[in-house]
């Protein structure tokens, strides 16, 4: 099979998501029965390595779910009762989910390139009362020549969006993240002129910030906590033959916390190999693409 038929059965399987009202509790088992994208490609003669991650969410303890979760339960009596005395058809729903949104997202990285697909489940009150629910599902391709950002469910992409899944980017250069950073002074620190200085640099306050977490052990890998960076906890795993360029602390995120939200890694795979086409799921045909190299 080619790589274009692999990434239509890949796109086609996944946009088959229908958001419109349903069962409830169907509807959130639906969005965490769904497979990753990469179990609907076969094998191919040249697959590419990559790492792979799947986090799921653990939004029951957030604030936020939890205090849109009280609120539908008093919206939904407040609703029924309300439109009854106005003689207004209501249809409340039978059960309620246990949390109003649900997340997953899988992650693919190269050595400089990444795709992330996110599968979401939300559920809102209809104005009949009843339970509204939809599953979206959109992917990001990145690397140095830029992002596109796919709709699986409208089928759009838009951005840098080329034929090869940017197969060709350039890696990112070393940045700012402390591994790197030890790296490029390692060669100063042993030259005698400049170990003192060298030595008082990386005293400063915040200088190793990302590398003083613990370490942690999640689906099996062992990770490095970093610090808050920008309002963002997470723990890296630099497992693999290689270590993605693109991703924030070049490695692949087990753990995600931002504003109380924790997303945490179920499964974990390194030097994987998979078919290209897990990078160009907009090349399945019957894609509107827009933007620099869309082809």
């Amino acid at each position: 099979m080619t790589a274009r038929r692999h990434a239509a059965a890949l796109s086609l399987a996944l946009a088959a998501l229908p958001c419109q009202a349903g069962t409830t509790l169907e509807r959130q088992a639906e969005a965490d029965a769904r497979t990753a994208p990469h179990q609907r490609l076969g094998q191919v003669a040249k697959p590419v390595l990559v790492h792979y991650v799947h986090l799921k969410d653990e939004f029951q303890t957030s604030p936020l779910t939890q205090g849109g979760m009280r609120q539908l339960r008093q919206a939904v009596p407040f609703c029924v009762e309300g439109r009854r005395r106005l003689g207004l058809p209501v249809n409340p729903p039978p059960s309620l989910p246990d949390q109003l949104r649900r997340s997953h997202t899988y992650e693919y990285a190269g050595p400089n390139r990444t795709i992330t697909y996110s599968l979401n489940y939300h559920a809102t009150m209809a104005e009949d009362c009843s339970l509204l629910e939809g599953i979206s599902l959109n992917a990001k391709l990145r690397s140095t020549k830029g992002t596109c950002t796919i709709d699986i469910t409208r089928k759009t992409a838009r951005g840098v969006c080329d034929a090869t899944g940017h197969a060709d980017a350039l890696p990112k250069p070393a940045g700012g993240d402390a591994p790197s950073l030890g790296a490029s002074l390692a060669p100063l620190a042993a030259d005698p002129r400049m170990a003192g200085q060298i030595a008082a640099l990386r005293q400063l306050p915040g200088a190793d910030k990302q590398a003083a977490g613990p370490r942690r052990t999640i689906a099996g890998v062992e990770c490095q906590m970093i610090e808050p960076m920008n309002g963002i906890r997470g723990c890296v795993s630099r497992a693999g033959s290689f270590v993605p360029t693109v991703n924030a602390g070049r490695g692949m995120s087990l753990y995600v916390e931002f504003a109380k939200d924790v997303m945490v890694a179920t499964d974990a795979r390194f030097d994987l190999p998979l078919d290209p086409a897990i990078f160009t799921p907009y090349l399945s045909g019957g894609y509107t693409i827009s933007g620099k190299g869309g082809k």
